[in-house]
């Protein structure tokens, strides 16, 4: 690996460039931002509940919110989702 004075961390090589791409990607999906904001992911919340499809959407709508540009739209989610809990429930009453 060579560097330059312009270049000291070889930042233009576009082998590194592209293997960080890959990285950001595989984090992108595997591990995103907003589902990473404390000690545990959502997910591992979800799975550690035992929650089904509506209710871990629930969760992860309301524990993200905070972190998306639109925080009501993922709350209009989670809102859905619980209405969605709610009347099967009622239904079964």
């Amino acid at each position: 690996m060579s560097t330059t004075k312009s270049d000291p961390f070889n930042l233009n090589n576009k082998e590194i460039l592209n293997g960080l791409e890959k990285i950001a990607r595989r984090e992108a999906v595997n591990h995103p931002s907003h589902y990473n904001s404390g000690n545990i992911e959502v997910i591992d919340a979800i799975e550690d509940w035992g929650l089904d499809f509506n209710a871990g959407n629930v969760v992860k709508y309301v524990a993200r919110h905070q972190h998306k540009a639109n925080p009501v739209e993922d709350l209009k989610k989670a809102r859905w989702y619980l209405d969605r809990i709610i009347e099967r429930i009622e239904k079964c009453q």
